[in-house]
């Protein structure tokens, strides 16, 4: 029996529909994983030089913390440390205010531009009554 004959399904291809992620998603996987190799990096250079049970010792008097423990502190310290400086960068970043150019700062510049066209920055305001305030030399 062919595929073309009554009683069996026509062939039909299906498209999978393509699943981005959502930006928050994308931040999270960022955070995560920028900051799990920083904290990877950061315990291996940190506990070369400083042995946990020595530093447990004179941190915490009276806790029996094993070196494995210090080790697994440390690394979840430091993981929570880059997290959290990463969380900052990608708030940062998207709070930052429109770059010169885009839109936004039309109503910025009170209409002071250039030969260009372009804003200009660090232009004095016009006193009242002065003229268009350009360069006048």
């Amino acid at each position: 029996m062919s595929r073309g004959e009554p009683g069996h399904p026509p062939e039909v291809e299906l498209e999978r529909p393509q699943r981005h992620w959502q930006r928050r998603q994308r931040d999270i996987g960022y955070v995560g994983w920028a900051s799990f190799l920083m904290a990877c990096a950061a315990t291996a250079v940190f506990f070369a030089m400083v042995d946990p049970e020595v530093l447990s010792g004179t941190t915490t008097p009276g806790w029996e913390i094993s070196r494995q423990t210090g080790y697994a502190i440390g690394f979840f310290g430091f993981w929570l440390l880059t997290a959290a400086t990463s969380v900052l960068v990608i708030w940062l970043v998207r709070t930052e205010s429109p770059a010169e150019g885009e839109k936004g700062l039309k109503g910025r510049f009170r209409g002071r531009k250039d030969g260009d066209g372009n804003p200009r920055r660090g232009q004095p305001r016009n006193p009242p009554g002065t003229g268009s305030g350009g360069n006048t030399g």
